[in-house]
């Protein structure tokens, strides 16, 4: 059972909302960096300018895959469910066949 109420196992809206300026600003950073000072030598001015909206693209999804677990905390209190014999590293045999 979980006991903890329900208020601290959500993430506060907030909290949840400075997460996403955050991630929204990692990802323009990243775009107008690339945009600007990726070298002309490399490609072209219109491929630059498509690189750079990815690469922003990338990094604020980056950046929100990392934080999942806080925009979203589990429902079982953030116990991680396992199986017994997962965690059994041995010769392969099942856990009660060991000696």
């Amino acid at each position: 059972m979980d006991a903890r109420p329900e208020q601290q196992t959500s993430c506060h809206p907030s909290v949840r909302r400075w997460i996403f300026l955050r991630a929204f600003l990692i990802g323009v950073l990243v775009a107008a960096w690339w945009i600007l000072f990726a070298p002309d030598s490399m490609m072209e001015s219109s491929l630059k300018t498509t690189l750079g909206i990815v690469a922003g693209l990338l990094a604020t999804g980056s950046y929100l895959f990392n934080l999942r677990k806080t925009l979203y905390p589990p429902k079982n209190g953030g116990m991680p469910v396992t199986m017994p014999e997962a965690a059994d590293f041995g010769n392969g045999a099942p856990s009660s066949e060991k000696k």
